[in-house]
């Protein structure tokens, strides 16, 4: 991978943190306050849900961070498959997490307290997927990482400089 062909990864995933990082501070707080002003029978769940929902939302953080370390191990040709290893797991265990917390979530609104009908199961169910994604896109990212690495190596410095070992790791 070129730094031409990261700069756009890079760019998402910075669109994505702060996008993460407006819905942990601002967006789930003032929803959660207009729903407790809104049903004050269930006002006491706002400050756990926000709590928990906020945890969820750092955890999608840390998967960003990892897989900006992993564009940047690809872009720098650094990829080493220990280190590479090492981001993808913390990516996908990142992502299990976020969705073991929301799907708590859900699960608590809809079986304890009996609140939301079945969007709750629905949102279970979603974030109950998520878990295998994470891992099959943990095992991708390997994948295209080993591909990119033995591409590289097999083209040598000058066809990587040149970045035609770009279109050789996707074929």
């Amino acid at each position: 991978m070129t730094r031409q062909e990261a700069l756009p990864l890079r760019c998402a995933l910075v669109t994505f943190a702060l996008a993460a990082l407006v819905v942990q501070f601002v967006v789930v707080p003032r929803i959660a306050a207009r729903a407790a002003d809104a049903y004050p029978e269930v006002a006491d769940l706002a400050s756990p849900y926000v709590t928990v929902i906020g945890v969820a939302v750092a955890a999608f953080e840390l998967a960003l961070l990892a897989a900006w370390q992993l564009v940047s191990a690809a872009a720098a040709d650094r990829s080493a498959q220990r280190r590479s290893t090492g981001w993808a797991n913390i990516m996908a265990v990142s992502l299990g997490a976020m969705a073991v917390l929301f799907a708590g979530v859900f699960a608590h609104a809809g079986s304890v307290e009996n609140i939301g009908g079945p969007a709750m199961l629905f949102g279970l169910l979603l974030f109950l997927a998520l878990i295998p994604v994470a891992v099959a896109l943990r095992n991708g990212v390997l994948g295209w990482l080993e591909a990119l690495t033995s591409a590289a190596a097999a083209a040598g410095p000058e066809a990587r400089r040149s970045g035609s070992v770009a279109g050789t790791a996707r074929n």
